[in-house]
């Protein structure tokens, strides 16, 4: 408890608030004995005593003590950060970057050195979006959890995949977390926001080998045959994976390839037979001081996308969607089938768990082979019709209520609703199965050859 003494002796005159904090004494004065004042030492008092009580709980305060503790100044709010009983104030709130939504989001793309330019890239393309939204000077503060829903509503009404929009929405989340981190606020307006499921399985397409052959007959030269084998049959992520592959990561005796991804780092992938054709051909037609598989977009412009589709027009395939994204996915289903799934996931570089969420499809072949395997499982199922316990009649009927409020006999382990006159199928829970019948207002039990009054 916090107390309050006023003080007036000994050239001193005002109010000293007094209180116990982290098993210590603590205590704030306040000049001046004028009821003013004192009206002041007891909000003083009251809103100490509901943070010191909070924080011995683990809580969070009350609303209107922590607004007390936040816009008091002078020494008083430094004895309160220097006591742990609330936070200092940030410097950058006295900034636009701590204040504004378009100052903000720029500082913490150019803050993050820590990620790749692709990220910042995607980072821009979120931050576009808030601001395109909300509008570059909206404060931080006045931002809500409503605001957040309909900024995501709003991005669908654009015609967004889902799964973009929850990439944004996840981003969104980060970089705000960041502003409660650096107590510009109290909690994040986009901390609860739900972007929706990421997978997309609509969209998801399985290039099967007589795609693959149409469209590797259609490639212009090497290169491309080779970029469109190793996104197929290797599961390589392209560009940066199909691009990035040099003839000294290629093992020859080893039969592997070594994959230095920009993403998930080192991994080995095999040389199946199919890669093999496609590097052997590639490599009679790279020149002797080659450093790359694939000599051509070497360059920042790299649109190997429009090209594909190129490709496919030549090769009279219609543009399934994700093209290179379901080249991955296609090997990754077919290699499930074969190796167990630790293994993929060291040659692929992913865990299972993402396989199963982007990546992993059902084929044809799988609905044929549960077709067959039905009939195989269905034999296997068989009625016993030995009791399962010697003990299994009742020896004391009893009544209980049915759903529709009727009395219910219940014997030898058999419910039936009394004055039925409807013929009745009856499978115990037991391993015991039987039909009974009512006739007349009699329920006749063919094990027993004897009839039960309905009344």
């Amino acid at each position: 408890m916090a107390s309050k003494t006023k003080l007036d002796s000994n050239g001193r005159q005002g109010f000293r608030i007094r209180f116990y904090s982290d098993s210590k004494q603590r205590e704030i004065y306040v000049q001046g004995i004028g009821r003013r004042d004192e009206r002041i030492a007891e909000t003083i008092r009251r809103h100490c005593e509901d943070i010191v009580k909070a924080k011995l709980n683990n809580v969070a305060p009350p609303p209107e003590a922590l607004a007390w503790a936040t816009t008091v100044q002078g020494q008083i709010r430094n004895n309160l950060v220097k006591w742990g009983l609330t936070d200092a104030i940030a410097p950058k709130l006295n900034t636009d970057v701590g204040r504004l939504l378009g100052a903000f989001t720029t500082a913490y793309i150019n803050g993050r050195t820590d990620v790749k330019q692709t990220t910042k890239i995607n980072y821009l393309q979120t931050k576009r979006l808030l601001i395109e939204y909300f509008e570059a000077d909206k404060p931080l503060k006045s931002i809500t959890m409503a605001d957040a829903e309909r900024w995501r509503r709003w991005m669908l009404d654009k015609s967004l995949a889902v799964a973009t929009v929850s990439k944004h929405c996840k981003r969104a989340k980060t970089m705000l977390a960041e502003a409660v981190k650096d107590r510009l606020l109290s909690e994040s307006p986009f901390a609860d926001l739900k972007g929706g499921d990421e997978s997309n399985a609509s969209r998801q397409f399985l290039v099967d080998l007589d795609i693959t052959a149409r469209v590797l007959a259609a490639c212009p030269d090497a290169d491309w045959r080779l970029i469109f084998t190793l996104a197929r049959f290797g599961g390589l992520r392209c560009p940066s994976e199909v691009l990035g592959l040099k003839w000294t990561d290629v093992d020859w005796d080893g039969n592997r390839i070594r994959i230095d991804s920009p993403k998930t780092g080192r991994r080995f992938v095999p040389i199946f037979p199919e890669i093999r054709k496609a590097l052997d051909e590639s490599f009679a037609a790279a020149a002797k001081d080659a450093v790359y598989c694939v000599i051509r977009y070497r360059g920042s412009k790299r649109n190997l996308r429009t090209q594909l589709c190129r490709i496919l027009v030549t090769a009279k395939v219609e543009r399934w969607p994700k093209l290179f994204v379901n080249l991955r996915s296609t090997r990754r289903t077919e290699l499930q089938d074969k190796f167990l799934d630790h293994v993929v996931n060291k040659w692929l570089g992913h865990s299972g768990k993402v396989a199963e969420k982007h990546y992993l499809q059902v084929t044809d072949e799988h609905w044929q082979t549960a077709a067959a395997f039905g009939s195989l499982t269905g034999s296997l199922i068989t009625n016993n019709h030995e009791p399962s316990s010697s003990s299994t009649e009742t020896t004391k009927p009893s009544e209980l209520l049915g759903s529709d409020g009727a009395r219910c006999a219940v014997i030898a382990n058999l419910v039936t609703p009394t004055g039925s006159q409807r013929s009745i199928a009856a499978t115990p829970l037991g391993s015991d199965r039987y039909e009974a019948t009512m006739t007349g207002g009699a329920l006749r039990d063919p094990r027993l050859m004897a009839e039960i009054p309905s009344g």
